[in-house]
């Protein structure tokens, strides 16, 4: 690759990987360097496995505080915060806090709408460029809700959103059936559902892997057991890094390390707003024919039920415990009532024994929208932040930081992601360009 520039990026799961190849193809030589043994070890190993524009909403919707102060010491609650855990979270959480104002929170469900809607449609070409496989499908999700002020506030959400091109299709009940019949026993419980035909799963895993191989079939060099332990600045501007195994140099750095990132880039100087959040999952070993033909998606639980081939994904929570990663039984548990509220057939038919369990560390912004682009150190990069959203905007992210970085024109305005609006003076304007019409 004559002429080619060299870039380092850091982080071996969706975000780094994605990043890898998307830059590759706009003609960087590029080095990926992972701290595990192998790749999407971390975040990207068990998560839920949906592909959503439909469900781009922040974590922090109006009244969050609220639910948070209901919700502390329920172990079985949607999100809950550890009191000893608060003091890591204390500014970072004012900052959630503070964008969840109506205008705010919608700002972001907007721009990060057309980021999901971008992302799936790269998906989709990269998997028809690179023939992946990844337990993928093509049927929507279903979101159900079980209480009718829930369903009714959706149904408003989806006519805001419709515009920007987002397809949904409220069903009653009977018709959630008919659509998905495992549900056909649980319909009393309903106040209805959505569907989103435009949604796909796949198991985020399997796409690394799959990734992984297309990369180094092209040249892309991945170095695995290498940690890194900082950014080395020379000149003013990002010249490399530091790792165990010496200095590694490279003309552009890209910090896509989940939640990794943030102390990297604080020792550069550059500040997020990105905290780790944990997420809990179960794999279940299952028939497919026995399984939902749909993601399911459960309002009052927050969580996904998602068929991935011959595993059966049950994943959610959000858990503000700072770095702990302790699998905690009772959290655990809540997604086995999930099962039981969507199809109580099917969780007296499987086997507990061969479940698999998982946390992991989802890297999240204050204002539920990912950081993608340059920092204020020439050189340095970052894609982080995602949340809930990791595997759904990654090739748009990945896609988006490669124009960035080549100067080529940007798919979608890249304002309401750009690390500037840690700067209170920025934060109005990004806010109100994100509202702007494409």
């Amino acid at each position: 690759m004559s002429g080619a520039r060299d870039a380092l990026v850091v982080g071996g799961g969706l975000a780094g990987l994605a990043s890898a190849y998307a830059l590759h193809e706009a003609g960087y030589r590029v080095e990926v360097l992972e701290r595990r043994e192998d790749v999407a070890l971390e975040t990207s190993f068990a998560n839920g496995g949906i592909l959503t524009p439909s469900m781009p909403d922040p974590w922090n919707a109006p009244g969050v505080h609220w639910r948070l102060l209901r919700w502390l010491g329920r172990e079985d609650a949607p999100m809950l915060l550890r009191p000893g855990a608060i003091p890591g979270y204390f500014g970072w959480g004012l900052k959630f806090l503070a964008a969840s104002s109506p205008d705010s929170f919608n700002a972001s469900m907007r721009a990060n709408y057309r980021l999901c809607a971008y992302s799936l449609e790269r998906l989709r070409a990269w998997r028809a460029a690179l023939d992946l496989e990844y337990a993928q499908s093509t049927h929507g999700t279903l979101e159900v809700y079980r209480d009718p002020r829930s369903f009714a506030q959706a149904v408003h959400e989806l006519a805001t959103l419709a515009p920007l091109g987002l397809e949904g299709t409220p069903l009653d009940p009977a018709g959630t059936a008919r659509l998905e019949p495992l549900l056909d026993e649980v319909q009393a419980d309903l106040a209805g559902a959505i569907h989103f035909p435009a949604d796909e799963s796949g198991d985020a895993w399997l796409f690394c892997r799959a990734l992984r191989e297309r990369l180094v079939a092209r040249g892309v060099t991945l170095r695995l057991d290498t940690r890194v332990s900082g950014v080395r600045i020379a000149g003013g501007r990002a010249a490399g890094v530091e790792t165990a195994g010496g200095f590694l140099p490279a003309s552009q750095v890209v910090l896509a390390a989940g939640p990794w990132s943030r102390e990297l880039l604080a020792a550069c100087g550059v500040r997020i707003a990105v905290r780790p959040v944990k997420g809990y999952s179960l794999s279940i070993p299952i028939d497919p024919a026995s399984g939902p033909r749909h993601a399911l998606s459960d309002d009052s639980l927050h969580a996904v039920m998602t068929p991935l081939g011959a595993t059966l994904r049950l994943a959610g929570t959000a858990e503000f415990s700072g770095w702990d990663l302790t699998l905690r039984p009772k959290r655990v548990e809540a997604l086995w009532r999930l099962l039981a509220a969507l199809s109580p057939t099917l969780a007296r038919q499987v086997e507990r024994a061969t479940a698999r369990p998982w946390c992991g560390l989802r890297p999240m912004s204050a204002d539920g929208r990912p950081y993608v682009g340059a920092s204020d150190v020439p050189g340095l990069y970052v894609n982080t932040g995602h949340g809930h959203l990791g595997w759904t905007q990654a090739a748009g992210s990945a896609t988006l930081l490669a124009q960035l970085m080549t100067g080529a024109p940007a798919a979608i305005d890249p304002r309401p992601f750009a690390l500037a609006r840690t700067e209170r003076r920025a934060w109005r304007a990004e806010i109100q360009a994100a509202e702007q019409p494409s």
